[in-house]
């Protein structure tokens, strides 16, 4: 794994997203370990995006949550920053397209985004096809390590 997210950080991109892959949250939350244990700051998403909302109306999400992730990640730049606990932005009422939200925000810095799903044949999954927000996108655009 390190060589890989060496490679993904010495390697310039229009988008500076890495998605670390893999359907069991286990294996997920190691890996986050060993990359926390380097020193990177960690953005646990769900948590803080949930206490930020609080305070918006709910009409406002979807706007809130774009201009959170962007403020947060460019107060942690140049990075790499590593995002967990992404679930909260598959919430249906927050109006969000998860992975064109993390392409536009590795636009300000590096990150790593451990990702709960699968890629196979182009075609990234976020949870398995039972989970009520499971999502697929096709070529998606963003590096992807698949653990």
């Amino acid at each position: 794994m390190r060589n890989l997210i060496t490679s993904f950080l010495n390697t310039p991109a229009y988008h500076s997203c890495l998605l670390l892959i893999h359907p069991d949250i286990r294996r997920l939350e190691d890996a986050a370990s060993e990359l926390v244990s380097y020193g990177w700051p960690r953005l646990s998403i769900g948590k803080d995006l949930s206490a930020a909302l609080l305070a918006e109306p709910s009409a406002n999400y979807s706007y809130a949550a774009r201009q959170w992730l962007e403020t947060k990640l460019s107060q942690m730049a140049p990075g790499p920053v590593l995002c967990t606990e992404i679930d909260l932005l598959f919430e249906p009422t927050l109006k969000l397209d998860p992975l064109g939200l993390l392409r536009q925000a590795s636009r300000v810095t590096k990150i790593v985004v451990i990702w709960p799903g699968n890629y196979l044949d182009g075609t990234l999954s976020y949870a398995v096809p039972a989970h009520c927000h499971s999502r697929t996108w096709r070529q998606p655009e963003v590096a992807i390590a698949c653990l």
